[in-house]
């Protein structure tokens, strides 16, 4: 099997704005430092033990199956998240395109990464069991679907890139930092300090925060499709 997402993607509105052979300062700040941090520092809001805090402290989920749910939640998700991964891969490499394999596959993991994290967050004042059920796809279609589509393809980037081989070493650095050092600084120091403060356990602030911030990630996400060079 063999996809072909230029059906999709055949206008020129789609194509890299990188055209030179030469890394330029545009691909390495925003590109491949900027665009992921937002992405990523999104990320390990929802991974890190904020996503926890918001279950255990905002919904009150911690006593349902005895505690058992929010401990088999994420063993489970990630049963989930290695087939996945395997599947999103394969899907990568049976991909032609002339925008390369991997970066349709990353433009379509931004309205993904939008819609699953705001779910992540949205879930209704109802009975436990639709809490439950909410909270299951919710977390799977983020962490299993949406955030694999997107990491997968944002990796490739680099090796995937035909352009100059010697500039790869120095952009490898630039997504590294993109999805570890900033992002660190924002959910070790200005989530804790600045937002949890301001947002308590009020499920409604934690809607309205954490939607703004996943709406963040679809620009961050064109950044990084349109300012990178081909892959």
């Amino acid at each position: 099997m063999v996809f072909r997402p230029d059906r999709l993607l055949g206008s020129k509105v789609f194509d890299t704005r990188i055209k030179s052979a030469n890394v330029q300062n545009s691909e390495r700040l925003l590109g491949f430092l900027l665009g992921p941090a937002f992405v990523m520092s999104m990320f390990y809001i929802s991974g890190q033990s904020y996503l926890n805090m918001f279950y255990t402290d905002v919904l009150k989920l911690t006593p349902v199956w005895g505690g058992l749910f929010l401990t088999l939640l994420p063993v489970l998700s990630k049963i989930v998240d290695a087939i996945t991964n395997l599947y999103m891969g394969w899907i990568i490499d049976h991909t032609k395109s002339r925008h390369g394999k991997a970066r349709p596959w990353l433009l379509f993991s931004g309205p993904l990464l939008v819609v699953s994290s705001i779910l992540l967050f949205s879930v209704p004042k109802a009975s436990t069991a639709v809490q439950v059920i909410w909270v299951t796809v919710s977390y799977n279609l983020y962490f299993s679907i949406a955030f694999t589509m997107y990491n997968i393809s944002h990796n490739l980037m680099v090796p995937l890139s035909t352009r100059n081989s010697k500039q790869r070493d120095g952009l490898a650095v630039l997504a590294s930092m993109g999805i570890s050092l900033l992002p660190g600084i924002v959910v070790s120091f200005i989530f804790p300090t600045f937002v949890l403060p301001a947002i308590g356990i009020d499920q409604g602030k934690w809607m309205l925060v954490m939607s703004v911030l996943s709406i963040l990630a679809l620009p961050a996400v064109m950044l990084e499709y349109y300012l990178r060079g081909s892959a």
